[in-house]
């Protein structure tokens, strides 16, 4: 069975583990996976996968984040889309403080929760454009696969069966899924490092989701 679909993972799991009754639990293994598989790579990646866009109207001080939102990489004010500078929510809350009189068009951002924060805020709409890092679209039985399954399936494989230990009680191969897991999620960062060539790989993110 060829592993490129949510259905072959969750039976590649059961068959793995010799266990004919993990058709509802293996669905579980997979959403815990997906959590741990997010958490991993944007820890010493991201990959360029998991980066998106998205066209933002700022229309107020504080701003929704994109659903599938991990963390901002930057956001560019129109229309001559010069970036905005990054700042903590404490350092937002200084700038408020020194300078109460502020306005014109917003120049620093913050991600406050789930919510971008603007500074200043005089009042407005404003038109931006916002790179950011994204969840890995999560796996269903409508979304049936995506680019980490298509091309990574031993990542999604390895990683649901590390899930399955807890609910196992025992398992003496979690060390090996272990192993197999970590090994395919940094081969994954160090290809997609050398995709990107030399000058790219200095790339950080600015945190601000959590998987």
């Amino acid at each position: 069975m060829s592993l490129d679909s949510y259905s072959a993972l969750k039976t590649s799991i059961a068959d793995t583990l010799n266990r004919s009754d993990l058709a509802t639990v293996a669905a579980d293994f997979i959403t815990l996976a997906e959590a741990q598989i997010n958490r991993r790579l944007i820890k010493d990646g991201p990959v360029r996968q998991m980066m998106g866009r998205s066209d933002t109207t700022i229309s107020g001080e504080f701003v929704a984040v994109p659903s599938d939102f991990l963390g901002a990489k930057a956001i560019y004010l129109a229309p001559n889309y010069l970036p905005l500078e990054f700042l903590s929510p404490e350092e937002i809350v200084q700038r408020k403080t020194l300078y109460p009189s502020a306005s014109g068009d917003p120049r620093a951002f913050s991600v406050v929760g789930g919510e971008l924060q603007f500074w200043p805020w005089s009042g407005g709409t404003f038109s931006a454009e916002m790179t950011y890092w994204k969840r890995i679209p999560a796996l269903s039985d409508t979304a049936t696969t995506n680019w980490l399954l298509a091309g990574h399936p031993d990542i999604y494989l390895y990683t649901a069966l590390i899930q399955s230990a807890p609910y196992l009680k025992e398992d003496a191969r979690l060390t090996t899924w272990a192993s197999l897991a970590e090994a395919g999620a940094q081969d994954l960062i160090d290809a997609d490092k050398v995709s990107r060539f030399a000058p790219h790989l200095g790339v950080g993110i600015v945190p601000g989701g959590t998987p």
